[in-house]
């Protein structure tokens, strides 16, 4: 009896609450509006702003009922480094104005910035915001980078580009004060985009070594024996650097008959002992001069051993050496050709194009599928009706279509692995194209990077001028059908190029 008397009593209280809750209110109120910031207009959805320059918007108000009083607000202009841009140690949220208007120095480091302008009435408590984007960059920020070669001296220019606008900037690294001493014969440029940083390493005649991405500083601390384990000399040689584009912080060295490598991304900041070992096999193999990574984050990186005529793969992951490939149903592993370009590509979902060449002079497509599923044969087929590709001296291959474009002197070839014809694309005449890619970006997404991505770019000289200013870079968008491919961006006036990456953001 007590315990249903208890539930009794809640019950009623429960009713009493509600009741009180429904209960009508029968007070008399006014209600009025209060001031109301209906727009804010003349801020530009992105601002493109070199560091040290200023930064200056006035924007316009339009509120219900300040009467033009500008004073009854307060003002925030505050700024956070995107998420693309951010690195430890940047400030969370960072005032940059406390006007109506913005004149701002920029003294933010060069990056990409989300800003918040932020009006607050002081009569009633009430905050508007408008939102918008700016990039802070330096003259270096983004562009063209050329490796030159300008009687027999490194020279490295830039097409900086500055919004909208392109800049040349001839010999980057005086413009910067890098302090880079005179380097001789021009080899490679790389842009290592990594997890570790944004660096470039420049291989010469005077060996391999980088300069930082940011600012184009240099150090002498900076040549390629201060990250390897093993002590090599002063004069070691480096034929190729190779920094993986599809599995962020993969190096590998090639120096004469040796492979070494180094994963960043397993805490491997330096090379260490040579890989260029398959299997139990005790004797090294000698290495052609290119690697392969893979597609879709996979590790594993395809190599040629010039000894015995044969792929073999090296995982970056876990590997101190190379295993051999077992045959597939189109061909063997082991060619019995020479390599004569080995390219990875997005084609196909992660297929690897090599051009080889048998003892007869005949020529051939090799396309191994490199992805998280493994190594695995996608096509073969002789290159025929190739016109001059015997002469052929620069390759490149669609991401897209699986083109292999090949290069004789100023004349351009697109070839059609699958209908076996070549089409002449464009003559240069005079000039020499000396460099071609198809380019991988760690940005692949924005608009900018997927177009080039599926561009042809092609970087060329001509002798009968000066090379001091002989270089030209032509970007390719590339039909399909074989039709003929459409320029969309050119430059004129660099040095003698040998080499071309971009500094992407």
């Amino acid at each position: 009896m007590k315990t249903n008397y208890i539930k009794l009593l809640l019950g009623g209280c429960i009713i009493c609450l509600f009741n009180t809750a429904c209960y009508k209110d029968q007070g008399n109120y006014q209600y009025h509006e209060i001031n109301n910031v209906d727009s804010i207009t003349g801020i530009d959805k992105e601002y493109a702003i070199l560091f040290k320059d200023t930064l200056r918007i006035s924007p316009k108000l339009f509120a219900t009922q300040d009467q033009g009083d500008t004073g009854r607000y307060t003002y925030r202009w505050e700024a956070l480094v995107d998420g693309g841009s951010r690195v430890p140690g940047d400030e969370s949220n960072v005032l940059i104005g406390s006007f109506r208007d913005l004149a701002y120095p920029v003294k933010l480091r060069p990056a990409g910035y989300d800003c918040y302008y932020r009006v607050k009435d002081k009569q009633t408590g009430v905050e508007w915001f408008h939102r918008f984007h700016f990039t802070v960059q330096s003259t270096v920020y983004q562009g063209w980078v050329a490796l030159c070669d300008v009687k027999g001296a490194v020279r490295i220019d830039m097409v900086s580009r500055l919004g909208e606008q392109d800049r040349l900037i001839r010999d980057v690294m005086t413009f910067t004060n890098a302090g880079l001493p005179a380097r001789q014969g021009a080899k490679q440029l790389v842009f290592e985009y990594s997890n570790a940083g944004r660096q470039f390493y420049l291989n010469t005649g005077n060996g391999l070594e980088r300069f930082e991405g940011e600012n184009f500083t240099w150090k002498s601390t900076y040549g390629i024996r201060y990250e390897m384990l093993a002590p090599v000399d002063a004069g070691f040689s480096v034929d190729l650097f190779y920094n993986s584009p599809l599995y962020l912080g993969v190096d590998y060295l090639i120096a004469g008959k040796q492979v070494f490598y180094r994963n960043q991304v397993m805490g491997g900041k330096a090379f260490g002992s040579p890989v260029n070992y398959v299997d139990d096999e005790k004797t090294p193999f000698n290495p052609a001069r290119f690697v392969a990574g893979g597609y879709g984050s996979t590790s594993q990186h395809l190599l040629y051993d010039r000894d015995k005529r044969r792929f073999v793969v090296h995982d970056a992951m876990f590997g101190t050496k190379c295993s051999s490939l077992q045959d597939g149903k189109l061909f063997s592993y082991t060619t019995g050709k020479d390599l004569v370009y080995m390219v990875p590509t997005s084609y196909g979902g992660g297929d690897v194009f090599a051009i080889m060449k048998d003892d007869a002079g005949k020529y051939y497509t090799y396309c191994i599928n490199v992805t998280r599923g493994g190594v695995k044969q996608s096509y073969y087929t002789e290159m025929t009706d190739a016109p001059e590709l015997d002469k052929a001296t620069v390759f490149a291959v669609s991401n897209q279509l699986g083109y292999v474009f090949y290069a004789v002197g100023g004349r351009l070839y697109e070839y059609d692995i699958f209908i076996h014809k070549a089409t002449l694309m464009a003559d240069f005449g005079t000039e020499k194209i000396s460099v071609m890619k198809a380019p991988f970006f760690s940005s692949y997404g924005k608009e900018f990077y997927t177009n080039l991505t599926n561009s042809l770019v092609v970087g060329s000289y001509d002798a009968a001028r000066p090379d001091t200013e002989n270089g030209v870079i032509r970007v390719y968008s590339i039909p399909d059908r074989n039709d003929a491919l459409k320029l969309t961006w050119s430059y004129q006036g660099l040095g003698k190029i040998v080499d071309l990456v971009y500094r992407e953001r």
